[in-house]
């Protein structure tokens, strides 16, 4: 596999859309693994914190409705 932006050997996948990274090319962005409803009812998340991201695609900040997937 090699980097998405310079060809070079990648060395890891972006978590947000699987394109190859090398070392010269990554940046890191936190990314949130699960969300659940705590006892007191307050939501909380599962999150890590250098998750390797290309810097090119732009997750969403917000849940976006898919309603045709049911």
């Amino acid at each position: 596999m090699v980097c998405y932006q310079c060809n070079n050997p990648a060395v890891g996948i972006c978590k947000f859309c699987g394109r190859g990274v090398c070392p010269d090319c990554h940046s890191k962005m936190p990314v949130i693994l699960s969300v659940y409803v705590g006892a007191n009812q307050t939501p909380k998340t599962i999150v890590v914190a250098d998750a390797l991201w290309c810097g090119q695609c732009k997750p969403q900040p917000e849940p976006i409705s898919m309603p045709e997937i049911y």
